[in-house]
């Protein structure tokens, strides 16, 4: 697809939430879209991509919605057991000293620490849910939650964006045999 909207999307949601299948649904649909970006790098990029997303989008979330305030905003979530339990095997994946320093400011920025904790990140989840909803509150259209681990996709997603519903399956990277539905949000 190639007739898509203007309109800016910016993915908030924590790692391992399905923020990789999101930029590439994004992407299927015509969306000059990038994971990941820079953290020193979000507001330059946003100027020049049509999406964004993942936890460097996190900590300029409220700066995006000022500057940008015609612009959408994706809170991909994921079943909490399933989330930790991804999370688990992503942080003993790679030794902290093998990670770029400013990867390591944007994990401090969003989880407030850079080593996996279980409760500390179900806590860091928690406020993050509920800094998003109370960012968006009463401004309906402008924040979409996205189960996509849970199995939700362009059905949801177009929809929101304005866009037809896309034909083709939804996008599922770096997909686990352990993801689950979110039960209550």
């Amino acid at each position: 697809m190639t007739n898509v909207s203007k309109v800016k999307v910016f993915g908030v949601g924590l790692s391992r939430t399905g923020t990789v299948s999101l930029t590439a649904a994004l992407r299927r649909l015509g969306y000059r879209a990038k994971h990941y970006p820079h953290l020193l790098q979000v507001i330059e990029m946003a100027a020049r991509f049509d999406a964004l997303t993942d936890i460097p989008v996190i900590v300029y979330m409220e700066a995006l919605d000022r500057l940008y305030p015609d612009a959408r905003f994706v809170l991909t979530v994921r079943n909490e057991e399933a989330w930790i339990a991804s999370l688990t095997r992503h942080y003993s994946e790679k030794p902290i000293s093998h990670i770029a320093d400013w990867k390591l400011w944007t994990r401090w920025a969003v989880y407030g620490m850079n080593e996996f904790e279980e409760a500390h990140f179900r806590q860091a989840q928690m406020e993050h849910r509920a800094r998003v909803r109370a960012l968006f509150k009463g401004r309906p259209g402008k924040l979409l939650i996205l189960d996509v681990c849970g199995g939700e996709g362009y059905e949801k997603l177009c929809p929101f964006l304005g866009v037809p519903v896309a034909s083709d399956p939804f996008p599922m990277k770096n997909k686990s045999k352990h993801l689950q539905s979110v039960d209550d949000i």
